[in-house]
């Protein structure tokens, strides 16, 4: 028995070493087998442990527009570093892609904002070290560490300066020809508001259909209303598949969402941090934030919609994406628009929500004048809000209703409710499913009867119910409520899409 079993342990230690030993010889011969590692600073991204390192250096003068890197893949840009960077513009243009995945001011992609003279900056994304000699502050070094992978071509240009000089090294990673790589692309959507929408509105950070991932964001706020803090805005709403999958994510305000407590400090980290900050006084203060999403990233497998919440200041905004290319989704058929009016009592209560009254066939100046007193609308009794846009199937009712006093929002807007009243136009009579997502209660009625009625608290849930929908209008109202049960920051939105049935 015993000679038996070593003779197993022997045969099964041969075999282990030899399929290691066959692994090991076809990582050698196929480049489809060979190891990958991590990139630090986008963990996300999986790159080749086999490569040859290259470098492109440039140190020229010129007027106006110049390529300083043309790659031919495939390959991976790992480190920029740009002196200088009197350019306005910094273009990269990836695998011949019909828009470029960035086109962005050149202080704005490294992190420096507003066009501000250059600050320390120390984080995941890129370093800036600005010239410590006299008279030499414009001239700092910039230094990029976003991988950016590429399988055919990488063009790297500076556009718009002024017979600038400009010197630059990109190092990269050149694979061999066949090398399977990552699938995403290096992205960056730049926003600048001066100044943004006041208070009670948001400003878009980002706006994207198709599938990938949020690896940072970096915003700059210059204060320009006094009447409160300028981190008082209610935080990012964040909204992700609404084609396919629709869930959210809520902040909480500015500083608690990139990692701050009580306003702004001035530290930096890996992955959040505040380079540059001017406080003179309570309710007047300036600030740049970054948040890199190394260990945590957003993933998105349709389409990304990112707000902020802001105030009548000039605001101005970077979000790094990676996105793979050509995973755009299809269209989707879904209201282009609604009609909104509240606020109304009976929010926190389920058995006096439910028992609400249609109010469909009523014209929306003469819906019942039942609301809220106790929230500051200029009215003061309702709030009716016409034409708003349906972006990705979504409306965010939190924007509508958002009280432009901090103190007053978690007091008027939780434990309410509120209709929304919209229009789906069909080309012929039709069955179809209505798949309704709502992070609390709602009544829907479709032509004026009920079509469905649902409750949960534990967030935002999607339903898909059976309808008929007749040629021409169809008239669908929504009555919906707030609650802080599912403990989501009083996120309040609707996506609404309609899907076709198998004929």
């Amino acid at each position: 028995m015993r000679n038996t079993l070593s003779l197993f342990v022997l045969i099964s230690f041969s075999i282990c070493c030899s399929s290691l030993a066959l692994a090991q010889d076809l990582k050698k011969r196929v480049p489809g087998l060979q190891p990958t590692f991590q990139d630090p600073a986008v963990p996300m991204i999986s790159l080749p442990t086999r490569f040859s390192t290259q470098r492109v250096n440039f140190d020229k003068g010129f007027r106006s527009s110049v390529e300083i890197a043309n790659l031919e893949g495939p390959g991976c840009i790992r480190h920029i570093w740009l002196l200088r960077g009197k350019g306005r513009r910094l273009e990269i243009h990836v695998d011949g892609a019909e828009k470029s995945q960035i086109d962005v001011p050149v202080k704005a992609f490294f992190g420096v904002m507003h066009d501000m003279d250059p600050y320390f900056i120390d984080c995941a994304a890129y370093t800036v070290l600005p010239n410590p000699a006299s008279g030499m502050e414009g001239s700092p070094g910039y230094n990029l560490w976003l991988p950016i992978p590429f399988e055919k071509s990488c063009r790297i240009t500076i556009h718009h300066a002024d017979r600038s000089k400009i010197t630059a090294m990109i190092d990269w990673h050149k694979y061999e020809k066949g090398t399977p790589l990552t699938p995403y692309r290096l992205h960056a959507d730049y926003r600048s508001y001066k100044p943004a929408p006041e208070r009670g509105g948001y400003a878009e950070l980002a706006n994207i259909n198709g599938e990938g991932f949020v690896a940072g964001v970096v915003v700059a706020y210059i204060q320009r209303d006094k009447k409160n803090m300028v981190f008082h805005t209610g935080g990012m709403t964040i909204l992700l598949d609404g084609e396919t999958d629709p869930h959210a994510i809520r902040g909480h305000n500015v500083e608690d969402d990139f990692g701050f407590t009580w306003g702004f400090n001035d530290r930096q980290t890996r992955w959040i941090g505040c380079p540059w900050h001017e406080n003179r006084g309570t309710f007047d203060q300036d600030g740049v934030f970054y948040r890199f999403f190394g260990p945590d990233p957003i993933a998105f497998h349709s389409s990304l919609l990112f707000r902020s919440r802001c105030r009548a200041d000039d605001m101005e905004s970077v979000v790094y994406t990676y996105q793979i290319e050509g995973s755009e989704t299809t269209k989707i058929e879904t209201p282009s628009k609604w009609q909104v009016t509240g606020l109304f009592m009976g929010g926190d209560n389920w058995d006096e929500f439910k028992k609400s009254e249609y109010i469909g066939n009523i014209p929306v100046d003469q819906w019942p004048a039942k609301p809220d007193r106790n929230y500051p609308a200029k009215d003061n009794f309702k709030i009716i809000e016409t034409a708003i846009p349906s972006d990705h199937g979504w409306i965010d009712l939190q924007n509508v209703f958002f009280a432009r006093d901090h103190l007053w929002t978690p007091l008027t807007v939780l434990g309410r409710c509120a209709y929304a009243q919209t229009t789906i136009v069909s080309d012929s009579d039709r069955n179809a499913v209505l798949r309704l997502a709502v992070d609390d209660w709602a009544i829907a009625w479709l032509n004026g009867k009920k079509a469905v009625t649902l409750r949960h608290d534990d967030g935002l849930k999607a339903a898909r119910i059976p309808i008929k929908l007749k040629q021409g209008a169809n008239e669908l109202l929504v009555k919906t409520n707030n609650s802080d049960k599912p403990l989501n920051r009083r996120l309040w939105v609707i996506n609404c899409v309609v899907e076709k049935t198998d004929p």
